[in-house]
């Protein structure tokens, strides 16, 4: 696989400079805003027969993605990642998922239910909305959260005693679900034992 992170990163696939776990979760609160969320509909599920699969030993998980995506690393001193992204779709914008462990992130051993309300009771401002889904077949926690430039869903999962996993989608501020291929890529996500 690290054949394909390097040729994405040739490619000139996007570099993100990774702030640390508070600034980033103080900053994504802090310019947040409620926004009214609209009613789901029902969308027909995506066939990921013919997806590729990722798969990254060191991270401890396994997805597919769609074959017109492309894999990339983040560089520099940021936790361990990787991200998927898709071919431009509308002038200047394309899907993208990231994926994040960060390794000793919950020390306390907490379920990631506790460990999520644990970060949250040292934030002054809180996220639009907190659900409760399963990735993987392990306990999630979905936060949203909506600023001025993007509507950004992460995903926290316990990938180990004390590791977390996070997953990252940003899209535009005023689409308010997730785009059916982002759905469908998490429904395939995996994690190694």
């Amino acid at each position: 696989m690290a054949g394909d992170e390097g040729a994405a990163v040739a490619r000139g696939a996007p570099r993100w400079k990774r702030l640390s776990w508070c600034q980033w979760f103080g900053s994504v609160l802090t310019f947040s805003v409620a926004v009214t969320a609209a009613p789901a509909q029902s969308v027909p599920p995506i066939d990921t027969s013919g997806w590729k699969t990722y798969r990254n030993e060191s991270m401890g998980f396994e997805t597919k993605y769609p074959s017109t995506w492309s894999v990339g690393a983040l560089k520099g001193t940021a936790p361990e990642n990787v991200m998927l992204g898709g071919p431009p779709q509308v002038e200047g914008s394309n899907l993208r998922v990231q994926f994040w462990v960060q390794r000793q992130m919950n020390p306390k051993g907490l379920s990631i239910q506790q460990w999520y309300a644990d970060q949250l009771s040292r934030q002054t401002s809180r996220p639009l909305a907190t659900t409760y889904p399963v990735i993987g077949g392990r306990p999630a926690v979905r936060m949203e959260m909506v600023g001025s430039l993007s509507r950004m869903f992460s995903f926290f999962i316990a990938l180990n005693k004390t590791d977390v996993f996070q997953i990252t989608i940003d899209l535009a501020p005023a689409q308010t679900r997730l785009d059916p291929t982002y759905e469908a890529l998490l429904s395939t996500v995996r994690f190694i034992e």
